[in-house]
């Protein structure tokens, strides 16, 4: 049997119902797999009874964690004291090891890592799979945007991860009434604090959600190039990115800087413009994009993950794409 307990972190998110069923039944069928004894899904819950419990495995015990001065928008510095407490209780405290899921949201990375940190455990991020072996947990992660996958051995008392779980065909029903624990805990409210918004002085379009991107590199050669990739970018309704190098060199703000260091898009097309195409960069951009790629250099990797390629100068081009894309 296996010896590391299996615990199910629900935070306060109605309208991620289908996530956490989700999750649900991946822990159950997790148990069922490694010859597990028993799941335990925590529901963090600003007040008792808003959501009702839905299980598939017998051997699951679903507790209720509620707290006065918690809230529906709890953070999740919150959320992860409302664990630490929860799990302090006598009928969780376990001298076994425990695997500590938190299906994938808005806050969850977050959360899982602040976990970690408050019971002395170890994060594993965002996991795509999860298994037990033994008393390890072993995860995969997805690295590059996507384009390698990594495995992770965790043999720490504590695990924390974040998953978001296959849709499962497994029936789910409802759980009888004496089948949910209560758990009243008490957390401090987080203190508030005055924030004042100050106007960026970055007036173009944000890469966070852009339908399109007009990317920048090494091969611009300067700011007047960014210009340039600025203009095509508002002609187009997109926004404006750039590679490492690009911002090293001061042509491109940091906030707008694209790849392993920087930021991740997911734009239906990204035009890179004298990018050479390192895994460094190709890692911040999504595997579902499609990539149009000009450079002067014919064996420039970036060509080997566009769908379009154009072996020009921007110089020449560039200007003639402008001017034919500006208003009559």
């Amino acid at each position: 049997m296996n010896a590391r307990a299996i615990t199910l972190v629900l935070p306060f998110a109605p309208d991620e119902r289908e996530a956490h069923d989700n999750a649900i039944a991946a822990a159950c069928a997790m148990r069922r797999a490694a010859d597990g004894e028993m799941v335990d899904i925590l529901q963090l819950m600003p007040s008792a009874g808003q959501v009702p419990a839905r299980l598939s495995d017998p051997q699951v015990r679903w507790w209720e964690v509620v707290s006065p001065h918690a809230t529906a928008d709890a953070c999740a510095e919150m959320m992860a004291e409302l664990v630490r407490q929860a799990l302090s209780c006598e009928d969780l405290r376990t001298q076994r090891a425990r695997l500590i899921m938190v299906p994938a949201a808005t806050l969850s990375e977050h959360t899982a890592a602040l976990i970690a940190a408050v019971l002395d455990g170890s994060a594993l991020g965002r996991c795509s799979e999860l298994k037990l072996d033994g008393d390890a947990v072993v995860a995969k992660r997805l690295a590059f945007g996507g384009r390698l996958s990594v495995e992770v051995r965790c043999d720490t008392p504590v695990c924390c991860a974040t998953w978001r779980a296959e849709a499962s065909s497994a029936a789910l029903h409802s759980l009888p009434a004496d089948g949910v624990r209560r758990l009243d805990v008490d957390v401090n409210t987080p203190p508030t604090f005055e924030v004042e918004i100050l106007p960026s002085a970055d007036q173009q379009a944000r890469l966070e959600g852009a339908r399109l991107v007009v990317s920048g590199g090494r091969g611009i050669g300067g700011p007047e190039g960014f210009e340039l990739l600025t203009q095509l970018a508002q002609h187009l309704g997109g926004a404006l990115g750039g590679s490492l190098p690009a911002v090293d060199a001061g042509w491109v703000p940091v906030a707008r800087q694209v790849g392993v260091s920087g930021k991740f898009v997911t734009p239906r097309i990204y035009f890179a413009v004298g990018i050479s195409g390192t895994p460094q960069h190709l890692a911040g951009i999504a595997t579902t994009t499609r990539v149009v790629a000009l450079n002067k250099d014919v064996d420039a990797p970036v060509f080997r993950v566009a769908e379009v390629g154009v072996v020009a100068d921007w110089r020449e081009l560039l200007p003639l794409v402008v001017q034919k894309l500006q208003p009559q």
